[in-house]
């Protein structure tokens, strides 16, 4: 009897780890941007309430606030488009306005990028669209992209 229930325990846990995905993982990087232009950020995190996929947030730190409609990601011209799930959030620091803004996205898509030549997003906003690469076709890769190849796929290498 106790080896059928330590056969039983073990095949339990087993089971459980087999469609385990990271719980809290928080990766965050800013795109690819020139000196002079605004600069978003990107967190993605493991969406914990769904259990379906990540949570990627925006922030703009800029003395003018934005308020964030849509998130349009173009992997290799491919677009996909995602609107906000929320209104956007307003901070201050000092000076500085921190808008911020979030989409869901399935796992599928951001498995996408992993074997993507160019992602650009573009953030649909009040004041216009900020367009700016997480990835060139020269290989350039932003701090986002990097952090996200690290933290979700384990691909330490890039």
């Amino acid at each position: 009897m106790k080896l059928k229930l330590a056969f039983l325990s073990t095949m339990v846990v087993l089971a459980g780890c087999a469609g385990a995905y990271p719980e809290r993982v928080v990766t965050k990087g800013p795109l690819i941007c020139a000196a002079n232009e605004v600069c978003p950020e990107l967190a993605m995190r493991w969406n914990e309430e769904k259990r379906n996929g990540f949570r990627i947030t925006t922030e703009i730190n800029n003395a003018q606030q934005f308020d964030i409609k849509q998130f349009v990601f173009l992997v290799d011209g491919q677009p996909y488009t995602y609107s906000t799930i929320e209104p956007t959030k307003y901070t201050s620091l000092g000076t500085t306005k921190v808008s911020s803004n979030s989409i869901n996205v399935p796992v599928s898509f951001l498995n996408s990028f992993r074997n993507a030549k160019t992602i650009d997003l573009k953030l649909v906003t009040d004041e216009g669209e900020i367009n700016r690469p997480i990835l060139t076709a020269d290989g350039q890769k932003s701090s986002a992209y990097l952090t996200f190849l690290k933290g979700y796929t384990g691909d330490l290498t890039q």
